[in-house]
Protein backbone atom coordinates (compact mmCIF):
# COMPACT_ATOMS: atom_id res chain seq x y z
CA UNK A 1 0.00 0.00 0.00
CA UNK A 2 1.07 3.19 -0.73
CA UNK A 3 2.26 5.44 1.96
CA UNK A 4 0.42 9.20 2.04
CA UNK A 5 1.44 11.99 1.65
CA UNK A 6 1.79 14.89 4.01
CA UNK A 7 -0.57 17.16 1.89
CA UNK A 8 -2.49 14.07 1.59
CA UNK A 9 -2.94 13.84 5.64
CA UNK A 10 -3.66 17.40 5.98
CA UNK A 11 -6.73 17.39 4.07
CA UNK A 12 -7.83 14.03 5.68
CA UNK A 13 -7.66 16.05 9.21
CA UNK A 14 -9.41 19.07 7.72
CA UNK A 15 -12.15 17.12 6.38
CA UNK A 16 -12.48 15.11 9.50
CA UNK A 17 -13.00 18.10 11.46
CA UNK A 18 -14.95 19.64 9.04
CA UNK A 19 -17.01 16.61 9.17
CA UNK A 20 -17.25 16.93 13.02
CA UNK A 21 -17.83 20.79 13.16
CA UNK A 22 -20.92 19.96 10.72
CA UNK A 23 -22.20 17.06 12.49
CA UNK A 24 -22.15 19.67 15.87
CA UNK A 25 -24.13 22.23 14.06
CA UNK A 26 -26.48 19.91 12.66
CA UNK A 27 -27.30 18.77 16.13
CA UNK A 28 -27.08 22.31 18.25
CA UNK A 29 -29.57 23.64 15.44
CA UNK A 30 -32.03 20.94 14.49
CA UNK A 31 -31.57 18.12 17.74
CA UNK A 32 -30.64 19.97 20.44
CA UNK A 33 -33.22 20.84 22.58
CA UNK A 34 -33.55 25.39 23.39
CA UNK A 35 -35.42 28.14 23.70
CA UNK A 36 -36.24 28.70 19.94
CA UNK A 37 -37.82 32.64 19.18
CA UNK A 38 -39.52 33.77 16.29
CA UNK A 39 -41.00 37.43 15.45
CA UNK A 40 -39.37 38.94 18.52
CA UNK A 41 -38.88 42.58 18.22
CA UNK A 42 -36.19 44.13 20.55
CA UNK A 43 -37.45 47.67 19.96
CA UNK A 44 -41.39 48.93 19.20
CA UNK A 45 -42.70 52.45 18.72
CA UNK A 46 -46.38 53.18 19.47
CA UNK A 47 -48.90 55.72 18.42
CA UNK A 48 -50.02 58.49 22.19
CA UNK A 49 -53.42 56.98 23.10
CA UNK A 50 -53.07 54.33 21.41
CA UNK A 51 -54.12 50.37 22.21
CA UNK A 52 -51.13 48.61 23.80
CA UNK A 53 -50.43 45.11 22.06
CA UNK A 54 -48.39 42.44 23.15
CA UNK A 55 -45.63 42.03 20.25
CA UNK A 56 -43.52 39.65 22.25
CA UNK A 57 -43.57 37.13 18.75
CA UNK A 58 -43.76 33.38 19.56
CA UNK A 59 -40.96 31.15 21.59
CA UNK A 60 -41.07 27.26 22.28
CA UNK A 61 -38.56 25.06 23.50
CA UNK A 62 -37.34 21.99 21.87
CA UNK A 63 -35.52 20.48 18.83
CA UNK A 64 -36.58 21.62 15.17
CA UNK A 65 -38.64 19.34 14.75
CA UNK A 66 -40.24 19.46 17.95
CA UNK A 67 -41.13 22.50 20.13
CA UNK A 68 -43.22 22.58 22.53
CA UNK A 69 -45.19 26.23 22.49
CA UNK A 70 -44.17 28.64 25.76
CA UNK A 71 -46.27 31.10 27.28
CA UNK A 72 -45.09 34.10 28.64
CA UNK A 73 -44.68 35.81 32.28
CA UNK A 74 -44.94 39.70 30.99
CA UNK A 75 -43.38 42.29 33.61
CA UNK A 76 -43.49 46.11 33.13
CA UNK A 77 -46.60 48.12 31.79
CA UNK A 78 -47.31 50.15 29.50
CA UNK A 79 -49.30 54.11 29.69
CA UNK A 80 -50.07 55.26 26.39
CA UNK A 81 -51.70 57.95 27.81
CA UNK A 82 -48.23 59.45 28.93
CA UNK A 83 -45.01 60.14 26.27
CA UNK A 84 -41.76 57.45 27.37
CA UNK A 85 -40.09 54.86 26.97
CA UNK A 86 -40.96 51.98 28.45
CA UNK A 87 -39.44 48.48 29.03
CA UNK A 88 -41.21 45.23 29.10
CA UNK A 89 -39.62 42.07 30.15
CA UNK A 90 -40.91 38.57 28.85
CA UNK A 91 -39.85 35.24 31.04
CA UNK A 92 -40.66 32.18 29.89
CA UNK A 93 -39.97 29.05 31.90
CA UNK A 94 -39.35 25.20 31.07
CA UNK A 95 -38.13 21.99 33.26
CA UNK A 96 -36.21 24.91 35.22
CA UNK A 97 -34.66 26.91 32.90
CA UNK A 98 -36.11 30.35 32.16
CA UNK A 99 -35.51 33.00 29.22
CA UNK A 100 -35.80 36.76 29.63
CA UNK A 101 -36.60 38.98 26.56
CA UNK A 102 -36.58 42.69 27.15
CA UNK A 103 -38.23 44.94 24.96
CA UNK A 104 -38.07 48.68 24.70
CA UNK A 105 -41.25 50.15 24.08
CA UNK A 106 -41.85 54.22 23.07
CA UNK A 107 -45.14 55.55 23.23
CA UNK A 108 -44.39 58.30 21.05
CA UNK A 109 -46.56 61.62 19.72
CA UNK A 110 -46.42 62.34 15.74
CA UNK A 111 -49.74 63.79 15.63
CA UNK A 112 -49.66 67.49 14.00
CA UNK A 113 -51.72 70.41 15.74
CA UNK A 114 -54.83 71.93 13.86
CA UNK A 115 -54.93 75.38 13.26
CA UNK A 116 -58.64 77.10 12.95
CA UNK A 117 -58.34 80.57 11.25
CA UNK A 118 -62.16 82.34 11.99
CA UNK A 119 -61.70 85.75 10.50
CA UNK A 120 -63.21 85.94 7.17
CA UNK A 121 -60.76 88.72 5.88
CA UNK A 122 -56.97 88.76 6.48
CA UNK A 123 -55.01 92.10 5.91
CA UNK A 124 -51.42 93.21 5.93
CA UNK A 125 -49.50 95.84 6.56
CA UNK A 126 -46.72 97.33 4.31
CA UNK A 127 -44.09 96.42 6.65
CA UNK A 128 -45.49 92.66 6.05
CA UNK A 129 -47.27 92.02 9.43
CA UNK A 130 -50.72 90.18 9.22
CA UNK A 131 -53.42 91.52 11.59
CA UNK A 132 -56.91 91.06 11.97
CA UNK A 133 -57.62 87.72 12.34
CA UNK A 134 -58.43 85.13 15.34
CA UNK A 135 -56.76 81.97 15.02
CA UNK A 136 -56.66 78.94 17.30
CA UNK A 137 -54.21 75.47 17.41
CA UNK A 138 -55.30 72.88 19.58
CA UNK A 139 -52.90 69.37 19.80
CA UNK A 140 -54.00 66.50 21.06
CA UNK A 141 -50.96 65.78 24.11
CA UNK A 142 -49.97 69.63 24.42
CA UNK A 143 -53.53 70.67 24.44
CA UNK A 144 -54.31 74.46 23.45
CA UNK A 145 -51.26 76.24 21.92
CA UNK A 146 -53.00 78.88 20.27
CA UNK A 147 -50.02 81.21 21.65
CA UNK A 148 -47.42 79.37 19.65
CA UNK A 149 -48.70 80.09 16.44
CA UNK A 150 -46.81 81.93 14.12
CA UNK A 151 -47.91 84.36 11.74
CA UNK A 152 -46.21 85.63 8.73
CA UNK A 153 -46.62 86.66 4.79
CA UNK A 154 -45.58 84.74 2.12
CA UNK A 155 -46.40 86.60 -1.28
CA UNK A 156 -50.14 88.04 -0.64
CA UNK A 157 -50.82 84.47 2.12
CA UNK A 158 -51.16 84.38 5.44
CA UNK A 159 -49.16 81.71 6.98
CA UNK A 160 -50.25 80.46 10.22
CA UNK A 161 -47.88 78.21 11.53
CA UNK A 162 -47.45 75.81 15.15
CA UNK A 163 -45.61 73.43 16.24
CA UNK A 164 -46.15 70.86 19.41
CA UNK A 165 -43.66 70.04 22.08
CA UNK A 166 -42.54 67.15 19.82
CA UNK A 167 -42.03 68.84 16.80
CA UNK A 168 -44.89 68.03 15.16
CA UNK A 169 -45.67 70.88 12.58
CA UNK A 170 -48.84 72.21 10.81
CA UNK A 171 -49.52 74.95 8.66
CA UNK A 172 -52.18 76.91 6.95
CA UNK A 173 -52.66 79.43 4.30
CA UNK A 174 -55.03 82.32 4.24
CA UNK A 175 -55.79 84.79 1.12
CA UNK A 176 -54.83 87.93 3.02
CA UNK A 177 -55.24 92.12 1.13
CA UNK A 178 -52.96 94.74 2.21
CA UNK A 179 -54.82 97.18 3.82
CA UNK A 180 -54.02 99.64 7.01
CA UNK A 181 -56.95 102.18 8.11
CA UNK A 182 -56.29 101.87 11.81
CA UNK A 183 -55.46 104.53 13.52
CA UNK A 184 -52.94 104.55 15.92
CA UNK A 185 -53.63 104.08 19.95
CA UNK A 186 -52.27 107.15 22.00
CA UNK A 187 -52.52 106.17 25.86
CA UNK A 188 -51.91 108.83 28.25
CA UNK A 189 -50.47 108.07 31.51
CA UNK A 190 -51.26 110.54 34.26
CA UNK A 191 -55.06 111.58 34.44
CA UNK A 192 -56.81 113.52 31.86
CA UNK A 193 -58.02 116.23 33.89
CA UNK A 194 -55.73 117.88 35.50
CA UNK A 195 -55.86 120.82 38.63
CA UNK A 196 -53.42 123.45 39.55
CA UNK A 197 -53.71 126.34 42.20
CA UNK A 198 -52.53 129.17 40.73
CA UNK A 199 -49.19 130.08 40.42
CA UNK A 200 -48.48 126.48 41.17
CA UNK A 201 -46.26 124.02 38.90
CA UNK A 202 -47.46 121.87 35.68
CA UNK A 203 -45.67 118.87 34.97
CA UNK A 204 -46.48 117.38 31.96
CA UNK A 205 -47.05 113.59 32.04
CA UNK A 206 -45.54 110.80 29.39
CA UNK A 207 -47.88 109.43 26.77
CA UNK A 208 -47.68 106.47 24.61
CA UNK A 209 -48.24 105.69 20.94
CA UNK A 210 -48.64 102.29 19.55
CA UNK A 211 -50.04 101.11 16.25
CA UNK A 212 -50.73 97.97 14.65
CA UNK A 213 -48.80 98.19 11.89
CA UNK A 214 -45.68 100.49 13.10
CA UNK A 215 -45.37 99.38 16.56
CA UNK A 216 -44.10 101.80 18.85
CA UNK A 217 -44.88 105.45 17.97
CA UNK A 218 -44.38 107.41 21.08
CA UNK A 219 -40.84 109.19 19.68
CA UNK A 220 -43.52 110.34 16.83
CA UNK A 221 -45.90 112.10 18.99
CA UNK A 222 -45.98 115.76 18.86
CA UNK A 223 -47.51 118.04 21.87
CA UNK A 224 -49.95 121.27 21.12
CA UNK A 225 -50.33 123.74 23.75
CA UNK A 226 -48.88 125.40 27.26
CA UNK A 227 -49.94 126.17 30.44
CA UNK A 228 -50.15 129.26 32.11
CA UNK A 229 -50.09 128.72 35.83
CA UNK A 230 -50.14 132.65 36.38
CA UNK A 231 -53.51 132.67 34.83
CA UNK A 232 -56.57 130.55 36.32
CA UNK A 233 -58.25 128.92 33.20
CA UNK A 234 -58.85 125.55 31.82
CA UNK A 235 -55.86 124.87 29.24
CA UNK A 236 -55.75 121.84 26.32
CA UNK A 237 -52.57 119.69 25.82
CA UNK A 238 -53.33 118.20 22.52
CA UNK A 239 -51.16 115.06 21.52
CA UNK A 240 -50.70 114.09 17.73
CA UNK A 241 -49.26 110.95 16.45
CA UNK A 242 -49.70 109.39 12.44
CA UNK A 243 -48.24 105.79 11.13
CA UNK A 244 -47.13 105.26 8.12
CA UNK A 245 -49.72 105.60 5.95
CA UNK A 246 -50.68 108.96 7.54
CA UNK A 247 -53.55 107.71 9.67
CA UNK A 248 -53.78 110.16 12.58
CA UNK A 249 -54.60 110.35 16.26
CA UNK A 250 -55.19 112.78 18.62
CA UNK A 251 -55.43 113.00 22.54
CA UNK A 252 -56.42 115.88 24.71
CA UNK A 253 -55.30 116.29 28.52
CA UNK A 254 -57.77 119.52 30.06
CA UNK A 255 -55.40 121.52 33.05
CA UNK A 256 -57.39 123.63 35.05
CA UNK A 257 -55.80 125.87 36.96
CA UNK A 258 -57.95 127.60 39.87
CA UNK A 259 -58.05 130.42 42.24
CA UNK A 260 -57.82 130.08 46.20
CA UNK A 261 -61.17 129.60 47.47
CA UNK A 262 -63.50 132.93 47.97
CA UNK A 263 -65.50 132.79 51.41
CA UNK A 264 -65.78 137.47 50.99
CA UNK A 265 -67.93 136.59 47.23
CA UNK A 266 -71.26 134.94 47.64
CA UNK A 267 -73.01 136.34 44.62
CA UNK A 268 -71.31 133.92 42.02
CA UNK A 269 -72.30 129.85 42.55
CA UNK A 270 -71.62 128.59 45.95
CA UNK A 271 -71.30 124.79 46.91
CA UNK A 272 -71.83 124.19 50.54
CA UNK A 273 -70.29 120.76 50.97
CA UNK A 274 -72.18 119.10 54.21
CA UNK A 275 -71.35 115.79 55.83
CA UNK A 276 -74.25 113.79 57.94
CA UNK A 277 -73.97 111.18 60.64
CA UNK A 278 -70.22 111.33 62.06
CA UNK A 279 -68.14 112.33 63.14
CA UNK A 280 -66.02 108.69 62.48
CA UNK A 281 -62.91 107.34 61.64
CA UNK A 282 -62.77 108.94 58.49
CA UNK A 283 -63.49 112.77 59.49
CA UNK A 284 -59.78 113.23 60.24
CA UNK A 285 -59.09 112.53 56.89
CA UNK A 286 -61.67 114.72 55.43
CA UNK A 287 -60.77 117.73 58.03
CA UNK A 288 -57.18 117.36 56.34
CA UNK A 289 -58.12 117.76 52.45
CA UNK A 290 -60.48 120.53 53.33
CA UNK A 291 -57.76 122.55 55.28
CA UNK A 292 -55.28 121.60 51.98
CA UNK A 293 -58.00 123.37 49.45
CA UNK A 294 -59.13 125.83 52.69
CA UNK A 295 -62.52 125.07 52.32
CA UNK A 296 -64.84 125.08 54.98
CA UNK A 297 -67.80 122.65 55.49
CA UNK A 298 -71.19 121.70 57.70
CA UNK A 299 -70.61 118.60 59.64
CA UNK A 300 -74.78 117.43 60.87
CA UNK A 301 -72.97 115.43 63.69
CA UNK A 302 -75.17 112.68 65.74
CA UNK A 303 -74.25 110.33 69.10
CA UNK A 304 -74.12 106.69 67.74
CA UNK A 305 -71.92 104.04 68.51
CA UNK A 306 -70.04 104.67 65.12
CA UNK A 307 -69.23 108.19 66.38
CA UNK A 308 -67.55 107.25 70.03
CA UNK A 309 -64.56 108.47 70.60
CA UNK A 310 -63.81 110.95 68.12
CA UNK A 311 -65.11 114.09 70.30
CA UNK A 312 -61.32 115.30 69.55
CA UNK A 313 -62.01 115.15 65.46
CA UNK A 314 -65.34 117.03 66.35
CA UNK A 315 -63.20 119.59 68.34
CA UNK A 316 -61.31 120.37 65.95
CA UNK A 317 -63.76 120.46 62.63
CA UNK A 318 -65.04 123.53 64.87
CA UNK A 319 -61.72 125.35 65.51
CA UNK A 320 -60.94 125.03 62.08
CA UNK A 321 -64.17 127.20 61.41
CA UNK A 322 -66.03 124.54 60.16
CA UNK A 323 -69.77 125.05 60.68
CA UNK A 324 -71.25 121.91 63.59
CA UNK A 325 -75.02 121.38 62.70
CA UNK A 326 -76.95 118.83 64.43
CA UNK A 327 -78.60 115.84 63.00
CA UNK A 328 -79.46 113.60 65.90
CA UNK A 329 -78.70 111.79 68.95
CA UNK A 330 -79.93 108.37 68.63
CA UNK A 331 -80.70 108.94 65.01
CA UNK A 332 -82.79 106.27 65.64
CA UNK A 333 -86.01 106.83 63.61
CA UNK A 334 -88.61 104.68 65.74
CA UNK A 335 -87.64 106.69 68.28
CA UNK A 336 -87.35 110.57 67.69
CA UNK A 337 -90.09 110.37 65.11
CA UNK A 338 -92.55 108.82 67.48
CA UNK A 339 -93.54 112.13 69.39
CA UNK A 340 -92.80 115.83 69.31
CA UNK A 341 -91.52 115.34 72.81
CA UNK A 342 -89.12 112.67 71.83
CA UNK A 343 -87.55 114.68 69.04
CA UNK A 344 -86.58 117.56 70.72
CA UNK A 345 -85.46 115.04 74.08
CA UNK A 346 -82.90 113.85 70.88
CA UNK A 347 -81.99 117.05 69.43
CA UNK A 348 -81.11 119.06 72.58
CA UNK A 349 -78.95 116.00 73.36
CA UNK A 350 -76.77 116.42 70.94
CA UNK A 351 -76.87 120.14 71.16
CA UNK A 352 -75.49 119.35 74.89
CA UNK A 353 -72.67 117.13 73.92
CA UNK A 354 -71.40 119.53 71.10
CA UNK A 355 -71.74 122.46 73.35
CA UNK A 356 -70.02 120.36 75.90
CA UNK A 357 -67.13 119.62 73.37
CA UNK A 358 -66.68 123.25 71.69
CA UNK A 359 -68.38 125.42 74.04
CA UNK A 360 -70.77 126.40 71.22
CA UNK A 361 -74.33 125.36 70.96
CA UNK A 362 -75.67 125.02 67.31
CA UNK A 363 -79.03 125.97 66.16
CA UNK A 364 -78.30 124.50 62.52
CA UNK A 365 -79.72 121.31 62.32
CA UNK A 366 -80.91 118.72 59.70
CA UNK A 367 -84.03 116.59 60.03
CA UNK A 368 -82.61 112.19 59.64
CA UNK A 369 -83.88 111.60 56.05
CA UNK A 370 -84.75 115.31 55.48
CA UNK A 371 -88.06 116.85 56.02
CA UNK A 372 -89.24 115.37 52.90
CA UNK A 373 -88.85 111.83 54.44
CA UNK A 374 -92.02 109.61 54.48
CA UNK A 375 -90.35 107.40 56.88
CA UNK A 376 -91.62 109.11 59.90
CA UNK A 377 -95.54 107.75 58.67
CA UNK A 378 -94.03 104.16 60.35
CA UNK A 379 -93.74 105.62 63.64
CA UNK A 380 -96.02 108.93 63.85
CA UNK A 381 -99.47 107.18 64.24
CA UNK A 382 -100.79 109.73 61.40
CA UNK A 383 -100.27 112.50 63.67
CA UNK A 384 -98.06 114.03 60.38
CA UNK A 385 -95.21 114.94 62.18
CA UNK A 386 -93.07 116.46 59.75
CA UNK A 387 -95.15 119.25 59.57
CA UNK A 388 -94.98 119.63 63.28
CA UNK A 389 -91.44 119.81 63.63
CA UNK A 390 -91.09 122.09 60.81
CA UNK A 391 -92.45 125.10 62.15
CA UNK A 392 -91.71 123.60 65.87
CA UNK A 393 -88.32 123.89 65.03
CA UNK A 394 -88.12 127.55 63.30
CA UNK A 395 -90.30 128.48 66.48
CA UNK A 396 -87.81 127.47 68.97
CA UNK A 397 -84.89 129.59 67.01
CA UNK A 398 -83.34 126.11 65.00
CA UNK A 399 -83.03 126.62 60.80
CA UNK A 400 -83.17 123.27 59.22
CA UNK A 401 -81.18 122.55 55.98
CA UNK A 402 -81.63 120.10 53.42
CA UNK A 403 -79.90 119.39 49.91
CA UNK A 404 -80.56 120.20 46.24
CA UNK A 405 -77.70 117.49 45.19
CA UNK A 406 -77.48 113.90 46.53
CA UNK A 407 -74.29 112.26 46.16
CA UNK A 408 -75.89 108.77 46.59
CA UNK A 409 -73.13 107.75 48.77
CA UNK A 410 -75.52 105.88 50.78
CA UNK A 411 -77.18 104.02 48.52
CA UNK A 412 -76.29 103.58 44.68
CA UNK A 413 -72.72 104.44 44.41
CA UNK A 414 -69.80 102.32 46.09
CA UNK A 415 -66.77 104.09 44.86
CA UNK A 416 -65.09 107.52 45.56
CA UNK A 417 -65.42 107.97 41.11
CA UNK A 418 -69.22 107.17 41.43
CA UNK A 419 -69.50 109.80 44.54
CA UNK A 420 -67.84 112.66 42.63
CA UNK A 421 -69.56 111.96 39.35
CA UNK A 422 -72.89 112.23 41.31
CA UNK A 423 -72.15 115.45 42.50
CA UNK A 424 -69.98 117.07 39.91
CA UNK A 425 -72.88 116.17 37.20
CA UNK A 426 -75.89 117.85 38.97
CA UNK A 427 -73.45 121.39 39.30
CA UNK A 428 -74.98 123.96 36.98
CA UNK A 429 -75.34 127.60 36.89
CA UNK A 430 -77.05 128.26 40.01
CA UNK A 431 -76.03 130.22 42.89
CA UNK A 432 -76.84 127.82 45.51
CA UNK A 433 -76.29 123.98 46.00
CA UNK A 434 -76.20 122.41 49.25
CA UNK A 435 -74.08 118.34 48.45
CA UNK A 436 -75.49 115.81 50.53
CA UNK A 437 -72.64 113.22 51.62
CA UNK A 438 -71.57 111.23 54.79
CA UNK A 439 -68.09 111.29 56.55
CA UNK A 440 -68.89 108.01 57.05
CA UNK A 441 -68.16 106.66 54.31
CA UNK A 442 -64.17 106.28 53.69
CA UNK A 443 -65.03 106.65 49.08
CA UNK A 444 -67.31 109.88 49.84
CA UNK A 445 -64.56 111.09 51.85
CA UNK A 446 -61.90 109.78 48.88
CA UNK A 447 -64.46 111.85 46.63
CA UNK A 448 -64.12 115.09 48.25
CA UNK A 449 -60.69 116.30 46.77
CA UNK A 450 -62.05 116.10 43.59
CA UNK A 451 -65.64 117.65 43.89
CA UNK A 452 -63.17 120.48 44.87
CA UNK A 453 -60.55 120.48 42.58
CA UNK A 454 -63.63 120.82 40.00
CA UNK A 455 -65.39 123.54 41.53
CA UNK A 456 -62.49 125.33 42.38
CA UNK A 457 -61.52 125.64 38.33
CA UNK A 458 -65.02 126.19 37.22
CA UNK A 459 -65.76 129.32 39.09
CA UNK A 460 -67.41 127.89 42.04
CA UNK A 461 -66.46 128.88 45.47
CA UNK A 462 -67.08 126.94 48.38
CA UNK A 463 -68.77 128.03 51.96
CA UNK A 464 -70.05 126.43 55.04
CA UNK A 465 -73.58 126.77 56.04
CA UNK A 466 -74.68 129.97 58.75
CA UNK A 467 -78.16 131.01 60.39
CA UNK A 468 -78.20 133.33 57.24
CA UNK A 469 -77.29 131.36 54.22
CA UNK A 470 -79.62 130.87 51.40
CA UNK A 471 -82.56 128.51 52.03
CA UNK A 472 -82.58 124.68 50.69
CA UNK A 473 -85.53 122.90 52.01
CA UNK A 474 -87.77 120.33 50.60
CA UNK A 475 -91.70 120.34 50.40
CA UNK A 476 -92.49 118.33 53.49
CA UNK A 477 -94.05 115.31 52.58
CA UNK A 478 -95.71 113.40 55.42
Amino acid sequence: MKKMSIDQKVLFIVLGIFGLVVLFLGYYFFLMPKFRTEGFVAKVEIPYESTYNVTAGTVCYGSFFHCEPLEATQKGEVDTSKVDNYTVTYVYEHDGKSLELLQEVSVVDKESPTISVNSEELYYCASGKVYNYEATAYDNYDGDVSSNIEVFLEGSKAIFQVEDSFGNQSRVQKDATLKDEEVPILTMNGEASVYIPLNGVYEEASVTASDNCDGDLTDKITVEGTVDTSKAGEYVITYRVSDSNQNEATLSRHVYVYQANNYADLSGKNIYLTFDDGPSKYTARLLDILKKYNVKATFFVTDQNLTKGYDDVLKRAYEEGHTIGLHSSTHSYGYIYSSVDNYFTDLYAIQTKVKNITGYAPMIIRFPGGSSNTVSRSYDGGARIMTQLSQAVQAKGFRYFDWNIDSKDSSSAKNSAQVASNVINQLGNKSTYVVLQHDIKDYSVEAVETIIQFGLSHGYSFQALKMDSPRVEHTVNN
